[in-house]
Parts: structure tokens; sequence; C-alpha cells
């Protein structure tokens, strides 16, 4: 058995274990690795919307682009929730809140679902180390976030002009003050 430079120093028959890679490969030549195997997305593709271009490459590759992942939907979880569910310490989560009426609030929660839905389901997979499964979540997101990306404009350009002016009302700074 001979030593191939993986992150955790796994002895194996000369051949690079599925989810990880070598040492000294780009992000980008370790992932031609991969996809394959597994029937992933372009690189470019998850590059765009999750940036794994940063990821280093030394370790768990499936793993590290699930964790790229899931920071990209922790942003837009904590996003949509200021929004349904305001800080009561937070002046800006007091103010946008009130931007929305309840319809809208709805639809924000509905949007808020899918974030969490798969956000848990990364959760599973980190307990599970599995990367068939790692890859099915993977290539889940890869599919479904762009959608849920272009649901979020509409709310953040509504966020955007809720501050275009200086707020007027004094209601809601007394709110906050005291």
């Amino acid at each position: 058995m001979q030593n191939i430079g993986f992150a955790s120093n796994l002895q194996v028959g000369g051949a690079t274990p599925p989810g990880g890679f070598f040492y000294g490969d780009s992000v980008k030549e370790a992932y031609k690795k991969i996809k394959k195997d597994f029937d992933l997305p372009g690189f470019d593709i998850l590059n765009k919307e999750f940036e794994i271009s940063t990821i280093e490459p030394e370790g768990f590759l499936l793993r590290e682009i699930k964790r790229k992942i899931n920071e990209k939907l922790s942003s837009a979880r904590d996003l949509l929730t200021a929004l349904i569910q305001p800080e009561s310490t937070s002046l800006v989560d007091l103010y946008e809140c009130r931007c929305f009426d309840d319809e809208t609030k709805n639809n924000i929660f509905a949007l808020f679902s899918r974030v969490m839905h798969l956000k848990r389901k990364i959760n599973e997979s980190e307990l599970l180390l599995d990367d068939n499964i790692d890859a099915a979540i993977i290539k889940e997101v890869a599919e479904k976030w762009p959608k849920i990306r272009e649901q979020m404009i509409p709310f953040v350009k509504e966020l955007e002009a809720c501050w275009k002016t200086t707020p007027v009302s004094d209601k809601l700074s007394k709110e906050y003050l005291g």
C-alpha cells in the first residue's frame, strides 16, 4: 500500500478515495476526478453559485463543497429569518419586517422552509459520512438553489426600497429605544 497524500494519510492501493483527492491538485482538477464518479454538476456552475474555488485543495472535497453550500444557505436563512421573526434588540430587523404585509411574510416563510429543508439534509449528511449521500445533496441543492436565489431578489429589492428614504416615524424609534 502506498500513502497517496490524502488529508487523513489514508493508505490505499494506489487509488484516490472517492470523496477525497491528492495534495497538490487544484480544486478544479480534483473536482474533475470526482465529477464523473458521482454525476455531479459542472465545476463552473457550483463555483458561480457557491464559490467552491476558494476551497483548500486537501481533505474531503465532497464534504467541503457541502460546507460551502451550507454557508450560502445560512446567509439566506439569516436574511429570511429577520424578515419573519425580527430580533427585538435590532433596529434594522424591527424596521425591515414592517416593509412586508402578512401575505408577503407567508411567501417569505415558504421560501425559508425550503432553505431550512436543504440545510437539515446537509446536517444529516454530515452525520452519515457517505460520499453518495454527499453527492446527492450537492446535486439537489445545485438544482434548487438558483430558483431560491431568484425568488429572494424581490424581497431584497423591497428592503432596499424601504431604506431609500430616512424613516420619518418616531413610533419605531420610541418602540426601539424604550
